[in-house]
């Protein structure tokens, strides 16, 4: 699961064309990227001329304000308005300055002196002794409401497997190292404004139909995305707001900008192509015509129709010409031929069926699963193999998300109380027998970025009723239940996916809060109507995770203010800031993490709004784990290489790797070992070079 880059993975704004509205699209189901395009350009040119002007004239009035400011402290908030004001207008100038979004050149216009990278000294991934072929054989709880990579539903929790996790953008992060990698792009260079980056396209890379990858392609990744057919706010708002330019030098050489320079720049500069070929008939219908058709990709694997059986399964099937598959950084990965995701809704059936040999590989980080349910004939007769795996990945926050446009987690105090209510330990000493650990905050696992001062706060009864009487509730009914003086009790709705371990979990928290008089309502759902509410904002608190992803945390999806309410004060659904937070220096330091260019400013940003989001009280951490533990039949097999133990160490779970591969010799073996009751050893195997060992305290008070 990723998030995704995750791409989560886990990319709001209204387009205006002339200043005020959108730029059109032909009523025709037919794709018009050269109609497009020039209206585009005059839309950002004309977007980004209004925001100079009224960042000036906010600039003015900040200026006024803050030489007639007499108390210091907020002196000091004008202040940093007005730097941050200051650094956005520059932004805004400089955009303008380089000229169209779009832009068509010769050769001849390359800058002079251009150094080229490619990353080859990077080291392998995976395990020379890998083989291809067989099938691997995994199960998901529901069947994704569609396979479009865009648009509306799109970013559901199987986007991963289709898309995030197999396609190959212009350059990677390897997963071991952090650094760049090739992909789509054989080669890269940062151009002499320190903001540009030169992708020279790897002659041999296609799409997995077999049509050639060419430089436009990646403009019509964003056209897909920033035109008015179709609903990605977050897209549009990343599209104009993140990138701020593409020039293209023929058929093999794309130029990408940022509004400013970054770490790792070529990274954020990369995108994955999108199929021209493919979009032909992409018009305003694109959600219902796109809904069920799989576009070709740069990736290993592809989905054929027949694949694609709904509400049963999805399976991959792996090119046989695939472009990258003698490539350094892909050969020994995506082994298995075909990829089969079966729709198991009950979680003990996945089971059955993993222990009848019917499913390749299961998760049994949890307890119930580790302790138990695998201390089982198939394990003790070497046909199943467990394996603990440390990785280096950042912690997925599992936690409790409280909207705070709900009352009453409108009200500071209360979702304070709530953060003292809510006994995460319990859980983690009954639940995980202590093998988890208590989240200390928003991220964990960022190194540097991580606020080493942020601690969750520790559960405590008395200090949930401090918090809870100042806002009000002061009186108990008969149950226990706190309530204020006109009888209104406190209760707060907690959706969760309904799955028996996320109950029994949530079923202590609503115990233990009890005890500090506030009552949690258990709302267990179908995993889809949990994710459904979320994004509409419609719930009061929800247990859930985003998919995080290296190699730097993610804050302005999140808690911008522009991606919790409109113009006029309402709540937008479909973006992540399910908390509906709205903070001015927030947003301040949101929008200069975006726009940091150098990883020390990172660093001074993150810690701050971590400060922020922990002064709020609007996410209640939950816990983490710094392993995987997974079984796998004994034909899965895992990579033991000089530069590969089991799984690369950036990678969220094994299987998102691809490393493993299907020994089609050894499922023989095996499977005529059941039958002649013939055993192997029993495996139990710790892989720990990755380890980075660290358990988080709680807070001892506030």
């Amino acid at each position: 699961m990723k998030p995704t880059v995750l791409i989560s993975i886990s990319l709001l704004v209204l387009f205006f064309f002339q200043g005020c509205q959108p730029p059109g699209e032909d009523a025709a189901s037919e794709a018009d990227f050269e109609k497009w395009y020039p209206e585009y350009n005059r839309y950002v040119r004309d977007w980004l001329g209004k925001q100079v002007e009224e960042i000036g004239s906010d600039l003015e009035k900040l200026e006024k304000e803050v030489a007639a400011e007499e108390d210091p402290t907020r002196k000091k908030k004008l202040e940093e308005t007005q730097e941050s004001k200051t650094k956005l207008l520059a932004r805004m100038r400089s955009r303008l300055e380089i000229g169209d979004y779009f832009q068509f050149k010769e050769k001849a216009d390359l800058p002079a002196g251009l150094e080229w990278k490619n990353g080859s000294q990077q080291p392998e991934i995976g395990d020379p002794e890998s083989k291809k072929g067989g099938a691997f054989r995994y199960f998901i709880s529901s069947f994704p409401p569609t396979i479009r990579p865009f648009g509306p539903n799109s970013n559901n929790s199987f986007r991963g497997e289709l898309y995030d996790n197999v396609e190959v953008a212009l350059v990677e992060l390897h997963p071991e190292t952090g650094e760049i990698m090739p992909g789509v792009a054989r080669e890269w260079a940062v151009g002499p404004d320190e903001k540009t980056v030169f992708f020279r396209i790897d002659p041999d890379a296609k799409y997995n139909d077999g049509v050639p990858v060419k430089a436009v392609d990646f403009m019509w990744w964003v056209y897909l995305r920033a035109s008015d057919n179709v609903v990605t706010p977050w897209f549009k708002q990343y599209i104009r707001e993140q990138l701020s330019q593409f020039a293209l030098y023929g058929d093999d050489l794309i130029a990408i900008s940022l509004p400013e320079p970054k770490p790792k720049l070529a990274y954020f500069a990369s995108l994955p192509p999108s199929a021209p070929h493919f979009y032909k008939q992409y018009g305003p219908d694109y959600k219902e015509r796109y809904q069920w058709r799989v576009p070709p990709t740069t990736a290993a694997y592809t989905v054929k129709p027949e694949d694609l059986v709904k509400g049963v399964s999805i399976t991959l099937t792996r090119v046989d010409d695939w472009w990258a598959a003698d490539k350094k950084f892909y050969r020994y990965r995506f082994n298995a031929d075909r990829i089969r995701y079966s729709v198991v809704r009950d979680r003990s059936k996945a089971w059955e069926l993993f222990r009848a040999g019917e499913i390749d590989y299961f998760p049994i980080t949890l307890p119930e699963y580790w302790y138990e349910k695998s201390e089982m004939p198939p394990v003790f007769d070497g046909f199943v193999e467990r394996y603990t795996w440390y990785n280096q990945f950042p912690r997925i926050p599992w936690s409790l998300y409280l909207n705070s446009a709900k009352p009453p987690l409108d009200d500071h105090e209360v979702r304070l109380g709530i953060c003292h209510a809510t006994n995460w330990q319990k859980v983690i000493d009954v639940v995980f027998r202590g093998d988890a650990s208590r989240l200390p905050g928003w991220t964990k696992g960022y190194g540097r970025f991580d606020n080493p001062e942020i601690m969750a706060r520790p559960f405590s009864v008395g200090k949930a009723r401090e918090h809870f009487a100042k806002a009000g509730y002061v009186k108990e009914d008969e149950s226990g239940i706190l309530m204020k003086e006109n009888g209104e009790r406190l209760e707060v709705a907690l959706s969760f996916s309904n799955i028996p371990v996320r109950a029994k979990m949530m079923g202590i928290l609503k115990e233990e809060a009890l005890k500090a008089g506030l009552k949690f309502i258990l709302d267990g759902l179908d995993h889809t109507v949990v994710y459904k509410k979320e994004m509409q904002k419609n719930h009061q608190a929800v247990f859930s995770a985003w998919g995080f992803q290296p190699p730097y945390p993610r804050y302005y999806e999140y808690f911008h203010s522009g991606n919790a309410y409109d113009d006029k004060g309402n709540l937008k659904h479909n973006t992540n800031n399910v908390f509906s937070f709205a903070d001015e220096r927030m947003d301040q330091l949101a929008v200069a993490f975006r726009n940091a260019s150098t990883e020390d400013e990172l660093e001074e940003y993150a810690h701050e709004m971590q400060q922020i989001i922990h002064d709020s009280g609007v996410y209640v951490p939950g816990y983490m784990t710094e392993f995987a533990r997974v079984g796998c039949w004994r034909w899965v097999r895992w990579p033991d290489s000089e530069f590969t133990e089991f799984c690369p160490p950036r990678t969220y779970v094994p299987f998102e790797s691809y490393v493993y591969w299907i020994d089609e010799g050894i499922k023989k073996e095996t499977e005529e070992a059941r039958r002649s009751g013939k055993k192997f050893p029993e495996v139990q195997a710790v892989k720990q070079r990755y380890r980075i060992a660290s358990k988080p305290k709680e807070e001892a008070g506030e």
